[in-house]
């Protein structure tokens, strides 16, 4: 995503925060009971808080009278309450923890299980690393928000409101002085909140690519190494890391800022009541027992909710974005969807007709122009043309990972948008040039084509892939990690376990998108006889390159900008002498007289 994309995307954030925090209190509805104890917990915390000054400003009062104490009475007071305070304290940390668990662990079920059920054009324009920030990170920062900031700001609003009743109670003149800084307090936060929001955003957004840069650099450790750049990748890494510490040094900054000017201002408050109240002591208006509650309640209770307050406006800033961003992914549509009368769609024969398809990826650029295109269940047809013709995109859209602008895609003159996806895919297998593995074993690798499989069968599919030997001489044979995306695993072995996989499923229709090209021409051999068997019976979109598996093609379809050029079978396009018999004698004669 571009720079100017993702300040767009952020600004959008922003205007819709106040909403997200509206539709937070109504996704904490089944929460409702765990909330309400959390704010009963919190009334009597902050109520039990108030006693301690009232005792100490007892004690001084009556001491200043020339009165006695009970001592271990006051003793007893001051440690019951202390404890009960405590207590309560306790038992709000669990519930508020076991709240903020469970809402995290809902809402990262929920943003995991949605991003899975998004269309693959979706993660083509997102990066790998934002999409897992927005899972682990953001929901993190709602989960802070949850069990720390909200207590804090509804138990600072609780003692405020009693303590502003009690001040004055006690003497309305020193509770205006005590307030009397409030405004500037307001002003002074309002003075740093733009620039330290602004900050806390480009903190957020600059770690986003730190993630991403660090996830997709990981991920081709092997390009990395191959080229030799891990100096040049670490100069890269280290700039964003750079730019990151001065963000974090400007953000300390701007708190710094906050904090010594609200700080100056407590100073002066404290000052103006002690003078007032030092006068009416003097003049023995109040006893000193009183000026030192009235301190006490003053110091803790007006200014301490308000410095709570600030501290608090960073993470509920960063919360509210974090909420923006996490409702925009919940709320994007999946373009792909079953249809509300999709049916399951029954044992797949293998007819596959286009009929007059147009796609384009971006408005007004279409890559597939009308296209038609009739093959017979066990057909085996071929794609072939130059990069940018539309091959891989023409088994996207059968895969339906993508839907024609117009037109439509039938299979057993089923149209792919009536019926259920998942039903559809499952009877579809796909091997695509860049084979995906995972970091676990390779019969878990090869099982995820078909989970139930026994490991009999899983064996039978690797044999059948060419695969089996090489399995069996790893350190721990099928039971093997192979590490990140098959790091420990050569590319062809990588693409036969692959293929292994799509064999499992047994799939009625199979796409090959240049699923042989990782192999050596001894490899392919051996496994080219194993896919002979296995594609009979079986309709097969194959995109290939190599002569040895076009010219086995029932059909041969030749793509020119998104436009079916020329069909037939090998020998048919030879005859015509036209764009396939170029492509023949530029690229195909070469590897014929290579081999020969």
């Amino acid at each position: 995503m571009s720079r100017a994309d993702d300040s767009e995307e952020r600004g959008a954030d922003e205007r819709k925060g106040s909403s997200a925090f509206r539709r937070l209190f109504k996704e904490l509805r089944p929460f409702l009971g765990l909330l309400i104890t959390c704010a009963a917990l919190t009334i009597f915390q902050s109520a039990f808080g108030f006693v301690p000054p009232l005792i100490l400003g007892d004690i001084v009062n009556t001491l200043q009278k020339g009165g006695s104490i009970n001592a271990w009475f006051y003793l007893g007071a001051v440690i019951g309450f202390a404890m009960i305070q405590g207590l309560l304290g306790y038992a709000l940390g669990v519930y508020t923890s076991l709240m903020g668990q469970k809402f995290l662990l809902v809402m990262r079920e929920r943003l995991y299980r949605h991003m899975q059920s998004l269309p693959l054009a979706y993660f083509e324009k997102n990066q790998t690393g934002k999409l897992v920030s927005y899972v682990i990170n953001d929901a993190g920062t709602v989960n802070n928000l949850i069990t720390g900031s909200l207590n804090t700001l509804v138990s600072g609003a609780v003692q405020f409101a009693i303590v502003v009743i009690v001040l004055f109670a006690i003497n309305w003149q020193m509770a205006l002085l005590a307030l009397s800084p409030v405004p500037f307090y307001i002003l002074n936060f309002r003075r740093f909140l733009t620039p330290l929001q602004s900050t806390s955003e480009d903190i957020r957004a600059r770690r986003d690519t730190m993630f991403g840069v660090m996830q997709e650099r990981l991920a081709g450790v092997q390009v990395v190494k191959s080229f030799g750049q891990e100096r040049r990748e670490s100069r890269g890494f280290m700039a964003i890391t750079r730019g990151l510490m001065g963000l974090n040094v400007k953000q300390g900054m701007l708190g710094g800022g906050l904090w010594t000017s609200a700080d100056a201002l407590c100073g002066i408050g404290q000052g103006l009541v002690l003078w007032y109240g030092g006068l009416l002591c003097l003049r023995g208006e109040i006893g000193a027992g009183t000026l030192v509650m009235f301190l006490m309640y003053s110091v803790t209770y007006v200014y301490g909710p308000i410095i709570q307050f600030l501290v608090a406006i960073d993470p509920i800033t960063r919360a509210q974005n974090a909420l923006a961003r996490i409702f925009r992914t919940l709320d994007i549509k999946n373009s792909i969807d079953d249809k509300t009368q999709a049916l399951p769609m029954p044992k797949i024969r293998g007819d596959v007709k286009f009929e007059d398809v147009w796609f384009e990826y971006e408005p007004d650029q279409p890559v597939i122009k009308g296209l038609n295109l009739k093959v017979k269940a066990g057909q085996m047809i071929a794609l072939i043309g130059f990069s940018g013709s539309g091959k891989t995109t023409i088994t996207s859209l059968l895969m339906r990972h993508y839907d024609p602008q117009s037109g439509r895609i039938l299979v057993d003159d089923f149209d792919l948008r009536d019926v259920q996806l998942l039903s559809y895919r499952a009877q579809v297998g796909v091997v695509a040039q860049e084979s995906i593995l995972f970091n676990t074993t390779v019969i878990e690798n090869i099982r995820y084509g078909r989970m139930d499989a026994s490991d009999e069968e899983v064996e039978r599919a690797a044999i059948a892939a060419n695969i089996h030997d090489a399995i069996v001489e790893l350190s721990d044979g099928y039971s093997t990690k192979i590490g990140e995306d098959g790091v420990k695993l050569s590319v062809g072995e990588k693409q036969r376990i692959a293929i292994a996989r799509a064999l499992l499923a047994d799939p009625r229709i199979l796409i090959l998108d240049e699923a042989t090209s990782s192999l050596d021409s001894q490899t392919e051999a051996h496994l080219q006889a194993a896919l002979d068997n296995l594609l009979a019976g079986r309709t097969s979109f194959v995109v290939a390159h190599r002569l040895s598996t076009i010219v086995k093609a029932d059909v041969i379809v030749v793509l020119e900008r998104g436009e079916i050029a020329e069909q037939g079978s090998h020998g048919e396009l030879l005859a015509k002498n036209g764009v396939y018999a170029s492509l023949y004698q530029k690229q195909f004669s070469v590897a014929l007289q290579a081999s020969a």
